[in-house]
């Protein structure tokens, strides 16, 4: 038996396993390979690395699909790939779209936060000053700091 026969053979086996069409050993390989490789490569799930595996992977079990049958068989051959490629794309796509649910800060929040004591003491030495009910100038209070 060679090796395209073989991988055919083991192939069968797992989709028998599945509760349905083939399509739900697609969709849990597809999960699999991404949370695989986001592991294996160290990279969070929101990164397109984790992608290129899924999407190699899947490209070569169409090309022995392909090997072992002896012609595109096209309409099983892309509903395949959506299949595989759909839940890693929608999870990863929402994780980057919506990063607290990694836990993230988004990025614009990152940058109303770093600002450098310099930058926030050049606008307060022009700035008329701020007076508190007992007289005291309070313009550094004001940019979190201490009274001028």
């Amino acid at each position: 038996m060679n090796f395209f026969q073989q991988y055919e053979h083991t192939i069968n086996w797992i989709v028998s396993l599945c509760p349905q069409p083939d399509k739900f050993a697609h969709t849990y390989a597809g999960l699999l390979i991404w949370l695989f490789a986001g592991l294996t490569l160290r990279r969070p799930l929101y990164s397109l690395w984790t992608l290129v595996p899924v999407i190699v992977l899947e490209l070569a079990n169409e090309m022995v699909d392909r090997v072992t049958h002896g012609s595109w068989r096209w309409h099983d051959t892309l509903r395949d790939m959506a299949a595989t490629w759909f839940w890693p794309c929608v999870l990863l796509i929402c994780l980057r779209l919506f990063p607290v649910l990694t836990g993230r800060r988004p990025q614009q929040q990152d940058s109303l936060t770093s600002f450098t004591q310099h930058e926030v003491e050049s606008p307060l030495a022009t700035m008329a000053p701020v007076r508190a009910p007992d007289g005291h100038d309070v313009r550094g209070v004001l940019a979190g700091g201490e009274p001028v």
